[in-house]
């Protein structure tokens, strides 16, 4: 007898087997083979390991987000904010013709991270409030204030998929102290 007789045989013997039981406890014919469903089990454990190691990198990353040039997306966002501003700063450099490619190229770039949740934010001249989430490097007096304003962005807050993982770093003008007379 072949083997793929035997196989016949077998599975015929298997069938008539659960035709002594009663429907509801008759047991269906596996899916796969267990090499097969073996074979599963193994890669869905390493999607899964894959998953937790990927879920603690970010965990990680979020622990450790606050220092400068941490992570790829990081200095990305950091690199195309200054390139901008650079272009929209120094126009002699470059031909009209060229100046205004790589701006559609930096433009492109950080429409794409946009996309996938990366937000750069710039804070030249909002309101500044003790409140915000900003590291303050200096403040300057400047008495044709009224309030507190950011003067310049020296590092832009970054925001990946709503959660900060750059905090940026301003000038923040204010008004100058006034002057008592006699003093």
């Amino acid at each position: 007898m072949t083997s793929r007789a035997r196989r016949r045989v077998r599975h015929v013997r298997d069938a008539l087997a659960q035709l002594r039981h009663p429907p509801e406890f008759r047991v269906p014919r596996p899916f796969l083979a267990p090499a097969q469903a073996d074979w599963v089990a193994d890669v869905l454990a390493e999607a899964e390991a894959a998953r937790v190691e990927a879920a603690e990198a970010l965990a990680g990353r979020a622990d450790t987000s606050d220092s400068p040039g941490s992570d790829a997306l990081v200095g990305a966002a950091t690199g195309i904010w200054r390139a901008l501003r650079k272009l929209d700063q120094d126009i002699g450099a470059l031909s009209a013709a060229d100046l205004r490619q790589v701006r559609r190229q930096v433009h492109a770039s950080r429409q794409a991270l946009a996309d996938d949740g990366l937000e750069i934010q710039e804070h030249d001249g909002a309101p500044f409030d003790s409140g915000l989430s900003l590291e303050v490097l200096m403040f300057q007096d400047m008495p044709e204030l009224t309030g507190e304003v950011v003067l310049e962005t020296v590092r832009p807050s970054v925001y990946f998929r709503g959660e900060r993982i750059q905090m940026g770093q301003v000038i923040v003008g204010r008004p100058a102290p006034e002057q008592i007379p006699g003093t």
